[in-house]
């Protein structure tokens, strides 16, 4: 049985565990960046990122669709497992020939290409230990995965770091993610069939995998047009650019995008509100989706801006001055508000049962993103790609919200706090800008901070209310 207390302490456990992965992450790529420069991590950064777009081939939504049934409690659920471990095999199969033959195509004389081959055996192990976890999860329990999640970070940051101090080729670190990720498969296996009984066989049933593929098919198509959408402007760099500036942008790209558990943790606590007051009560959805709406813009805004004040010292101190990231960051950077309400608004349409907009508006602003990335590449550069990320995030806001205005039909001053918020970050940068030629970069981040909140209290756009909260959001 599933109880409340069972799901929060899952959700505390699994975030803790993403939490520390990101700050682990972050940590060692920058460690990583320093020792290979920009064109080293140019060509990890690369490397991973071609075969990481075609991981979603491997998956097919089968991963979200076993959670589901497992989580159902359907008879024969391991005749489903097995008939989802027996298509990934086959899937695997179909994605290696793909990547092998566009590796070979596309990279034959250039030095990446050994590279993608240890990638894409990593991300077809990522994909087994995806459907193994799918499993347990379904089975309400994130306690095994949190520790999964925690070892495979400590495994790549303690094998990566001694091997800084021993070699700067790229290859290696591309075999330590390799080691951590068998280790993973490993130890989920292992839980998958001690601990739930399950037997790893091969099973193929024409009506199974018809009834699979049907389900699967929306999470597939979302999948596909999530993974093109985060990964083809490295691709498009590499092309027209090289390996270098692929380096200047995976600086930009890690910063920006390794906030991304700020919105999954508050979104986490009231996707399940949205979609109770969808059904029972349409004035408190409004009122929810609204401060859902205001508090993200009051955490993402400081955070923009002051990213943006301190981009100079940022990259030259923890990258070195070799690294041009500057302006992609700048610019990748100024997304992030309309990157965390973009959360909001897609867990809003999810809870009202409006996935397939969802679908639609990502798979359009992929296109979109496709088109932005070929003009503006060739043009601008690399921080052409930040700016084209930057557009395209922005109209994948608009689109959402205008659905959700659909919905619920939000007047105007419902989201008058956000001129408070936007005129006390705008105080804030300049605070940022003013005090790190005085007192240092890191301390002016501080002032900041300080400088915003007492700003966001005085103009009385964030009360006492506000922040039981947003307290409770991420408790909860």
């Amino acid at each position: 049985m599933v109880t409340s207390q069972r799901i929060t302490a899952n959700t505390s456990f699994f975030m803790a565990a993403l939490i520390i992965q990101k700050v682990f992450s972050f940590v060692y790529f920058t460690l990583l960046a320093r020792n290979l420069g920009a064109e080293g991590i140019g060509q990890y950064f690369f490397a991973v990122s071609f075969a990481s777009m075609f991981s979603v081939l491997v998956d097919l939504g089968l991963s979200p669709l076993l959670i589901r049934e497992v989580a159902k409690e359907k008879e024969e659920l391991e005749k489903w497992f097995q008939q989802v471990f027996t298509l990934k095999i086959i899937f695997s199969l179909i994605t290696v020939v793909i990547i092998l033959a566009l590796d070979f195509i596309l990279f034959y004389n250039d030095a990446v290409r050994n590279l993608i081959f240890i990638s894409t055996a990593i991300i077809l192990i990522d994909s087994f230990t995806l459907i193994f976890y799918a499993f347990i999860r379904g089975k309400q329990n994130l306690k095994f995965e949190s520790w999964g999640t925690i070892i495979f970070q400590i495994v790549v940051m303690i094998s990566g770091l001694s091997l800084l101090k021993v070699t700067d080729k790229v290859w290696p670190f591309l075999i330590v993610l390799f080691s951590a990720s068998l280790f993973n498969l490993i130890y989920s296996a292992f839980i998958l069939n001690r601990k739930f009984f399950v037997k790893f066989k091969l099973y193929f049933s024409k009506d199974l995998v018809k009834q699979i593929m049907l389900i699967a098919l929306p999470f597939a198509l979302a999948a596909i047009f999530a993974k093109v959408y985060a990964y083809i402007d490295t691709v498009f760099i590499k092309i027209f650019l090289g390996d270098q500036e692929v380096g200047f942008y995976s600086v930009a790209y890690k910063i920006t995008f390794s906030l991304q558990f700020i919105p999954l943790a508050f979104v986490a606590a009231l996707y399940p509100a949205f979609s109770n007051y969808f059904k029972y009560d349409v004035e408190k959805l409004k009122s929810t989706f609204a401060k859902a709406f205001n508090y993200l813009a009051f955490i993402a805004l400081p955070v923009s801006f002051g990213i943006i004040a301190v981009s100079g010292e940022i990259v030259h101190k923890l990258y070195t001055e070799d690294f041009d990231s500057i302006w992609p960051l700048r610019v990748l950077i100024a997304s992030i508000p309309f990157l965390f309400i973009n959360f909001s608004l897609s867990s809003f349409l999810n809870a009202t049962e409006r996935q397939k907009i969802n679908t639609r508006n990502l798979g359009i602003v992929m296109m979109f993103n496709i088109v932005l990335n070929l003009i503006f590449i060739p043009k601008f550069g690399v921080w052409g790609a930040s700016l084209a990320s930057t557009l395209s995030t922005l109209f994948l806001f608009g689109l959402n919200l205008s659905e959700v205005m659909k919905v619920i039909h939000m007047p105007i001053r419902f989201f008058k706090p956000l001129l408070g918020s936007l005129f006390s970050a705008v105080l804030m940068y300049g605070a940022v800008i003013y005090s790190k030629d005085i007192i240092g970069w890191f301390f002016s981040i501080l002032v900041g901070g300080v400088v915003y909140l007492i700003l966001m209290l005085l103009t009385k756009t964030i009360r006492k209310q506000d922040f039981l909260f947003i307290k409770n959001s991420f408790r909860s």
